[in-house]
């Protein structure tokens, strides 16, 4: 295959899908060999457990279907016993003693076959909840050796395996933030009051890129709501001019309005290269496709007024119409140089995009080009959780851990893959390469500040806020000097904000 995807839609569908569940059955094989677990006695153990599951819901069913029942009893022998007291009190003897048997023998019927009924199915209700602990143990522990191997690169190594262009670093290096900054002019003030919950950066063709999900405190406001009520006396004087006394009381309502610290997340796709670097533009995702005929024929014509306004605007509606409204970039500043990156394949990739939400996601990301650097907002990432966790593989059951580990790295390759495709729709970036890329250069792989701050949110905020701290916190890390070249022996300070 090609290293260059021409079609990312078309690609997605007839290669890359298959080929990343293939690769996906083909890892989990690969670490159950390695593991050298026993699936069939897995297998085995599972269905016990599951027999055991439904033989504890059928005692427990059973048990309740008793609650009812055994309380009717007990109120039938109260009300027997009260009865054969009035009766006794009342002189009816014979009614006293025959209500008095008939609850003597109610009590024999619910202390000698009820009740040991009852001990009986929980005795038995005990003993299969010891079982199915005692299984659920065996099974966990005959999956350990499998369990262990997941680690926190295998989604990115066959992600990888699946698409040549990409290549993930097994972190971020302080030399890729560098490179961000120095040679595609990324502004590090982005980082000044954002805090990093996690990123994976990497390269396509050799061109950098980061997906970073931040957290920023923004300062919102909030209605406090208080209510006080007052009593007090006035004197009044009635018809008949006499004064007396009355008690009056009224509840008092005020509402204030206060500034509130409000935190949030955003998962974004940030991406360098130098293909037309002077462009600027601003895309956000619109959906033209469901927008009504009148909507769109509107949206046209006012792109179309726009073109012809060379007063106010520098802008040059392009030959396809179409992807001019569904792509609106009309905020861009350099036309001759928007033509060179989306050339008519581009427009016809990124309308294939846009307009599919079955094998994709349609129209739901942002787009940004500031110069070299790239910024992609899509919606679908925003609840992904891509930190790539090792332990949401781990199972007890080998055939569910099988299928779980396929449909979850498949949900995310398509995530991702999606969260890509704006960018690989647009030929020269692919087909632009940095220098170090062409010729190679020695990376120092030593970890940058956003690793040190996705470690400290992976610990969590509350094992470094003040105690007395009520809201939410920005953590901040900063890396203290060392003599020792070993990054191990580092320090890193960590500050909530």
């Amino acid at each position: 295959m090609s290293e260059y995807i021409y079609d990312p839609l078309a690609d997605y569908v007839n290669v890359f899908k298959d080929k990343f569940k293939a690769v996906c059955e083909s890892t989990f094989a690969q670490l159950a060999a390695e593991s050298d677990v026993d699936a069939e006695n897995n297998r085995r153990i599972c269905a016990h457990i599951e027999e055991t599951e439904r033989e504890i819901a059928r005692l427990k069913k059973e048990l309740s279907l008793w609650v009812i029942p055994r309380a009717i009893l007990w109120i039938l022998f109260a009300a027997g016993v009260l009865l054969a007291i009035y009766c006794f009190l009342n002189y009816q003897v014979n009614g006293g003693i025959t209500v008095a048997i008939a609850s003597l023998l109610l009590l024999w019927f619910i202390l000698g076959l009820v009740y040991p009924k009852l001990r009986d199915l929980k005795e038995e209700l005990d003993k299969k909840t010891a079982l199915r602990t005692d299984l659920y143990t065996t099974a966990w522990e005959g999956m350990e050796p499998l369990n262990r191997l997941y680690d926190w690169g295998i989604f990115t190594r066959m992600m990888m395996q699946t698409v040549p262009t990409l290549e993930f670093d097994p972190f971020f290096t302080t030399q890729r933030l560098a490179d961000l900054k120095e040679v595609y002019g990324w502004d590090e003030a982005f980082n000044a009051e954002r805090s990093v919950l996690f990123s994976h950066s990497g390269v396509i063709n050799g061109n950098p890129f980061v997906i970073c999900r931040t957290k920023k405190m923004e300062w919102g406001y909030r209605e406090y709501t208080g209510q006080l009520t007052i009593n007090w006396t006035e004197t009044i004087r009635n018809s008949n001019g006499k004064y007396h006394s009355r008690l009056r009381s009224e509840t008092l309502t005020a509402t204030i309005t206060r500034p509130y610290p409000e935190y949030h997340k955003k998962t974004r796709l940030i991406y360098g290269n130098t293909a037309a670097p002077d462009l600027t533009f601003n895309r956000t995702q619109n959906d033209a496709k469901s927008k009504s005929r009148m909507g769109r024929w509107l949206k046209k014509n006012s792109l179309k007024r726009k073109s012809r306004n060379f007063r106010d605007y520098d802008y040059a509606m392009m030959s396809n119409e179409d992807f001019e409204v569904a792509f609106d970039t009309s905020n861009r500043n350099n036309n001759q140089q928007f033509a060179l990156l989306f050339t008519p394949m581009a427009q016809n990739n990124m309308m294939s995009l846009l307009n599919d939400s079955e094998e994709g996601y349609g129209d739901n990301f942002d787009f940004e080009k500031s110069h070299m650097i790239n910024v992609l907002i899509a919606d679908h990432m925003q609840d992904l959780n891509i930190d790539m966790n090792p332990t949401q593989y781990r199972n007890y059951n080998f055939d569910c851990a099988s299928e779980a580990f396929v449909r979850i790295n498949t949900e995310y390759f398509r995530s991702l893959y999606f969260a890509f495709a704006p960018l690989l729709a647009v030929p020269l970036y692919q087909q632009l390469r940095p220098q170090e890329s062409i010729y190679g250069h020695d990376m120092k792989r030593e970890s940058s500040y956003w690793e040190h701050e996705t470690l400290a949110n992976f610990w969590g905020v509350e094992k470094f806020k003040h105690p007395d701290c009520v809201t939410d916190c920005i953590l901040k890390t900063e890396k203290l000097t060392s003599d020792s070249d070993d990054e191990s022996e580092a320090t890193i300070r960590v500050k909530a904000h």
